[in-house]
C-alpha cells in the first residue's frame, strides 16, 4: 500500500536528518541546529507510529471489533500530536538554558549546508506525503506531511540563524529556537484538534446533508427520521433511520435498504458500511366520544365516537355500539375502536382498569378538556407529532 510506503520513506529520511544535524549541532555547539535534530529524531518515532496506526487500520472486523479498527489511523494521528507538542516544549527548554548561559554558537559552512540540506529534504517528504495522503485518506500521513512542513520551516529558521552568528549575533540562535518551537506547538495543537473530533465522532453537517438528500430520493421512503457517520476520513460508518407507509411488505423494505446502501456507497466511496434501520410510518387515527351533536364528552360511555385520520384530514361518526353497557366496558370499547384501526382516544376520564385495555390494544390514552369536536381537533392539529 502507497500510504504504508510514504510512512517507511518518512522514517528513514528523518533518521538520516538526525543524524546529521544531531552531529552537525554539536561541532558547532548551535542550539538551534540541534534542537531541529531533536525534532528529526522525534519525526522518526511519528513516522513509526502513523505505519503502524494505518497498518492496523486496514485489518478487516471481526467478532471483537465489529466495526473494524478504522480509528487506528486516528490514535496514530492523535499520538503524532502529542509528540510534536512534546519536542516543541523541549525544543523551548533548551534554547531558554542556551540564551540565560550565554551559549555561543560556531559558524561553519558545512553545518549552513546540513540546515539548507534537511529543508530541502523536508519539503519533498512533505509534498510527497501530502499527495499520497489525499489521494489515499490518510489523515494520518497528512499530519505527518504538515509536520514535515514545519520541519522546514524550522530548517530554514537555523540556516538564517547560523548566518547571523557568523556576524556577531549569536542570541538569534536560540531565539530562532524558541520561534521555531512556537511554529511547532501550533501545529501540534491543530493535529491533536483533528484527531480529538475523529476519535468523538464530530459530526459532519455536510455529509449528513448529503446523505440525506440520496435517502429521500430513494422510491418508497417516506421520511428520513436520522442521518449519524462516524470513523475517519478514509472511512465512515453510517447509520440512517428511515419511515415508510404501513403494509409495505418485508421484501419492498429489503429492496429499499439495499437501494439506499448501493447509493451511498455510489455517491461516497469514502463509506464503509450502512445500518439502514426502518420504521413503519403509522397514520394517527384518534377516537373522540361525543354525544351526536358535536359536543365532546369526554367519556368512552358516549353513544357516539369521531373517528379523525389526523394524517390525511380525514373524519366520521360510528355509533358506539356499547354505550350503557354494565359489565366489561372497556375491553369491548377498545376492541371496537381498534377495529377501526384508533391509536390515540382522546377523553377528560378514565378508569384505570379501562385503560390498560387500551394500552393492550396499542391505543394511548391522551388527556384533553375541550367543548366541542372540532375544537379538539385543532388542538391536536397543533400539539400532537404526527406518529406515536
Amino acid at each position: 500500500m502507497r500510504e504504508l510506503r510514504a510512512g517507511k520513506v518518512s522514517a528513514v529520511a528523518n533518521a538520516i536528518l538526525t543524524i546529521l544535524k544531531i552531529f552537525a549541532g554539536f561541532l558547532v555547539n548551535s542550539t538551534a541546529l540541534i534542537a531541529d535534530g531533536i525534532h528529526s529524531l522525534i519525526d522518526v518515532l511519528g513516522s513509526v507510529l502513523v505505519w503502524i496506526g494505518i497498518k492496523i487500520s486496514m485489518k478487516p472486523p471481526d467478532e471483537l471489533y465489529p466495526y473494524g479498527r478504522i480509528k487506528a489511523e486516528s490514535l496514530a494521528e492523535l499520538s503524532v500530536g502529542l509528540i510534536i507538542v512534546f519536542s516543541s516544549i523541549t525544543i523551548m527548554h533548551e534554547a531558554i538554558l542556551s540564551l540565560i548561559n550565554r551559549s555561543i554558537p560556531e559558524f561553519e559552512f558545512y553545518a549552513l549546508g546540513v540546515a539548507m540540506f534537511s529543508a530541502v529534504v523536508n519539503e519533498i517528504l512533505a509534498r510527497y506525503k501530502i499527495k499520497v495522503g489525499l489521494e489515499t485518506k490518510s489523515s494520518s500521513l497528512i499530519a505527518e506531511g504538515k509536520h514535515s512542513r514545519v520541519d522546514v520551516l524550522s530548517s530554514l529558521s537555523v540556516f538564517v540563524g547560523l548566518i547571523f552568528v557568523k556576524f556577531g549575533y549569536w542570541w538569534l540562535d536560540p531565539v530562532i529556537a524558541v520561534v521555531i518551537s512556537v511554529l511547532i506547538l501550533q501545529t501540534g495543537f491543530g493535529i491533536l484538534k483533528n484527531s480529538a473530533d475523529s476519535l468523538m465522532d464530530k459530526v459532519d453537517l455536510e455529509m449528513i446533508v448529503k446523505i440525506r438528500q440520496i435517502v429521500e430520493r430513494v422510491e418508497g421512503v417516506e421520511g428520513v427520521e436520522f442521518v449519524g457517520v462516524r470513523g475517519t476520513w478514509k472511512a465512515k460508518i453510517v447509520e440512517v433511520q428511515i419511515s415508510v407507509n404501513p403494509g409495505m411488505s418485508a421484501e419492498t423494505i429489503d429492496v429499499i435498504e439495499k437501494e439506499i446502501e448501493e447509493r451511498v456507497r455510489q455517491m461516497i466511496p469514502e463509506v464503509v458500511r450502512i445500518l439502514v434501520v426502518t420504521k413503519v410510518k403509522r397514520p394517527l387515527v384518534v377516537a373522540i366520544p361525543e354525544d351526536g351533536y358535536g359536543s365532546y364528552t369526554g367519556d368512552i360511555d358516549s353513544p357516539y365516537f369521531t373517528i379523525a385520520n389526523l394524517s390525511k384530514g380525514e373524519s366520521y361518526r360510528v355509533e358506539n355500539p356499547h354505550y350503557g353497557v354494565e359489565r366489561r366496558k372497556g375491553f369491548l370499547v377498545a376492541e371496537f375502536l381498534s377495529n377501526h384501526n384508533v391509536n390515540v382516544l382522546i377523553v377528560n376520564r378514565i378508569g384505570e382498569g379501562a385503560k390498560s385495555h387500551f394500552k393492550s390494544r396499542g391505543i394511548v390514552v391522551r388527556f384533553e378538556e375541550g367543548r366541542s369536536v372540532e375544537e379538539i381537533i385543532s388542538l391536536l392539529k397543533k400539539d400532537v407529532k404526527e406518529e406515536i
